[in-house]
């Protein structure tokens, strides 16, 4: 399909909630400012007026961030405004803690390395997304007193989000569309330009979406740096953790004793760990054990707390190549030795083949119009939370056969099924669907019969 044609369809099917990812590029906001692809993307759609100028949309944009989105030089100039009684409105990833034991509600502000900040009870009751995690949002900060010390207090939340995606309205849109088709609304929306791909590259790019749209689903994708393996992650969805490095350790993964918080594990949809094969793990056998539970049974326990969550664990990491193909057939090993554990690798639903994919340069960033980037994160967070009652795809044929092999088939199909809109009976469900969680399951027992093969072979052996 021709650019325009593509430009045309998506603009018919969603309108308003798109955006021209080109135009949001050649602005180079983020030249400016290190944030989000979909913080750009929402400053854009908010200054962008018709007739504008490139350069017109770009200062008032870059005014509005000087003004409310502050470089980390500028947070002593912010506090001391609010000391002095200047009631100040940050654009910020906010999240807030409760601690229980001294009754307060604990405010994260990140551009002013603020982590005791404080929230009112009415600000925060209406707007609970700033306990799951975080949010992104424009908020007005007051000087404030709990009783003994002056506190920066927040008084009114504007949170930066598109709201609920109508399924149904996306349902119907899907029907103007061919499953290839489909995939190229995705990859625009993800921020690649399909035809810079063949068709087996673009498959294996949609499947960075898996974890994002499916509970507990654990991945890696290994790859040859600079593929932008990691680009969606940090860019696109608020419910995801990336954490490009440094070490780990089982408070922070898990649950921390001494502060009584829940880890990463317990509050993200997604944690990505980057750089994998130098992954660096605080107490690695503890931590090894937990994964090893966490992954087959979605909880963890750490002294006498017991967590159940639905975060998914995708690790991230670069491995040699020889004429674009894996130097050695064991290549699990270019991970640390925790994960030469076949145990621990048959948790692993599928593998990503990244040195499939090549590498990200400007001709393949996307050309024209997507789904923005908050809209399409948030449609991603609905996707993992959707009952049949209200989205009627997620199906998987009855497989039969080892249990871990069924159980990674039947999560990956069901995870393919919602992107692509597409159930058993449907044309190309073989093919778009089922025939690719087969084959990334396939590459995790081609992984355990390299470990352990006088258990494993490199084949599955199921029915359906």
């Amino acid at each position: 399909m021709l650019k325009e044609e593509l430009d045309k369809k998506i603009q018919r099917a969603f309108g308003t909630l798109t955006i021209d990812k080109e135009l949001v590029r050649n602005l180079k906001i983020r030249d400016k400012r290190t944030i989000p692809s979909f913080v750009e993307e929402w400053l854009v759609s908010k200054f962008q007026r018709p007739g504008a100028s490139k350069s017109d949309t770009y200062l008032s944009i870059t005014d509005f961030m000087s003004k409310h989105l502050p470089d980390k030089s500028e947070k002593n100039k912010i506090k001391y405004a609010i000391q002095n009684n200047q009631s100040t409105v940050l654009l910020d990833r906010y999240e807030v803690r409760i601690d229980i034991t001294k009754d307060k509600r604990l405010l994260a502000i990140p551009s002013i390395d603020e982590n005791s900040a404080s929230i009112t009870k009415d600000v925060l009751n209406a707007n609970s997304s700033l306990l799951e995690g975080g949010q992104w949002g424009a908020g007005r900060l007051n000087l404030g007193h709990d009783g003994k010390n002056n506190i920066i207090e927040m008084v009114e939340f504007q949170p930066m989000e598109s709201g609920t995606v109508v399924l149904s309205e996306v349902i119907n849109a899907r029907s103007d569309f061919t499953t290839q088709e489909w995939i190229h609304v995705l990859l625009r929306s993800m921020g690649y330009e399909p035809s810079a791909y063949t068709q087996k590259q673009q498959r294996y790019l949609l499947m960075r979406l898996i974890p994002l749209v499916q509970n507990n689903i654990n991945m890696m994708e290994l790859a040859p740096k600079g593929t932008g393996k990691s680009f969606i992650y940090s860019n696109l969805s608020r419910y995801t953790w990336l954490n490009s490095g440094g070490a780990l350790s089982e408070a922070q993964l898990f649950y921390n004793l001494s502060t009584k918080q829940v880890g990463l594990f317990g509050n993200y949809d997604l944690l990505v760990l980057d750089e994998g094969q130098s992954i660096n793990f605080k107490g690695a056998d503890d931590i090894h054990a937990k994964f090893k539970n966490y992954l087959e049974s979605g909880e963890f326990s750490r002294g006498n707390k017991k967590v159940a969550s639905e975060c998914g664990l995708l690790i991230l990491a670069n491995i040699d190549l020889f004429d674009n193909k894996p130097v050695r057939s064991d290549y699990i090993k270019h991970l640390p030795e925790m994960f030469h554990d076949d145990a621990l690798i048959d948790r692993f639903h599928g593998i990503i083949p990244g040195w499939e994919i090549p590498r990200f340069t400007t001709d393949k960033a996307s050309q024209g119009l997507g789904i923005k980037a908050d809209v399409f994160g948030q449609y991603l967070h609905q996707l993992r939370l959707v009952s049949h009652v209200t989205f009627p795809f997620g199906e998987c044929p009855e497989i039969k056969g080892d249990i871990r092999d069924k159980n990674a088939v039947t999560k990956l199909c069901t995870a393919m099924s919602k992107l692509l809109l597409l159930n058993p009976e449907d044309e190309g469900y073989q093919k778009y669907v089922l025939e690719p969680a087969i084959e990334l399951r396939t590459r995790v027992r081609e992984q355990l019969a390299e470990l352990n093969p006088s258990e494993f072979t490199a084949t599955l052996d199921l029915s359906y």
